[in-house]
């Protein structure tokens, strides 16, 4: 899918991340107000950002999603894992998902304003230069955020990739999901023709998100585990030409 970066591209996806950053301050602001609240209700208020950054996107940029799978949302707690190819996915999964926690890397939660404001909701942060320190703080952070009801919201890629690029999966939701004894709900989308992961330009299209059937870790071994979310989520990428 070719996007050309017209002047009206270029307008539309400025004024986005001008309200935006006006609002980043904003909720920044509330959040402190309901820093002594509970971390669910806490992330509830910081997480109308993600709604308001897909209302714009919508109705200022044309980038509209459509959902194919939404059977599979299961009623109890669980991992999600997606592809990443933009930052939209992180965002405007909320609209779609039961509340969850991203893992991110800690230098976001340093961004002035929209960072803080996000490290009041709870994420699991954690720093990739430690190695596998890193994993650790994810098992860790995540059994405390699945105590706390939160789903988890994972990307196995570790890093954004370009539509029809593959990468190797990392194995932290398996064994995310065998220490919590938890489901993998894989999902597959192709926001990156919309939102690519280069720029803050958002191309007007209609996104497919892809949820696929849950992966329970009943063998409780992590490479099987991995190849078989990686093999999932692979699939119904060629499928849709992502």
């Amino acid at each position: 899918m070719h996007q050309t970066k017209t002047f009206k591209v270029r307008f539309c996806s400025t004024l986005l991340w001008m309200i935006m950053g006006v609002y980043s301050i904003i909720i920044f602001f509330v959040g402190l107000i309901v820093l002594p609240f509970p971390s669910r209700t806490r992330h509830k208020v910081i997480i109308s950002w993600t709604w308001l950054f897909n209302f714009c996107a919508r109705n200022i940029c044309g980038v509209k999603y459509e959902v194919v799978g939404k059977e599979y949302i299961l009623s109890s707690s669980a991992i999600i894992a997606s592809n990443h190819q933009s930052m939209w996915e992180a965002l405007c999964f909320s609209q779609i998902f039961p509340q969850h926690v991203w893992i991110l890397k800690k230098s976001l939660l340093k961004i002035p304003f929209f960072g803080w404001a996000l490290k009041i909701s709870a994420p699991i942060g954690i720093d990739r230069s430690v190695g596998s320190a890193a994993i650790k703080e994810v098992l860790t952070q995540g059994l405390d955020r699945f105590e706390q009801g939160f789903w988890i919201l994972t990307f196995p890629e570790g890093t954004r990739s370009l539509p029809k690029q593959r990468k190797r999966y990392k194995n932290g939701a398996a064994r995310l999901a065998i220490l919590l004894n938890a489901p993998i709900l894989p999902v597959a989308h192709n926001a990156g023709y919309c939102y690519p992961n280069t720029g803050l330009c958002l191309y007007p299209g209609v996104i497919t998100i892809k949820i696929c059937p849950p992966i329970y870790p009943v063998d409780n071994n992590v490479i099987s585990l991995t190849q078989h979310l990686e093999n999932c989520i692979n699939t119904q990428l060629d499928k849709m030409g992502a």
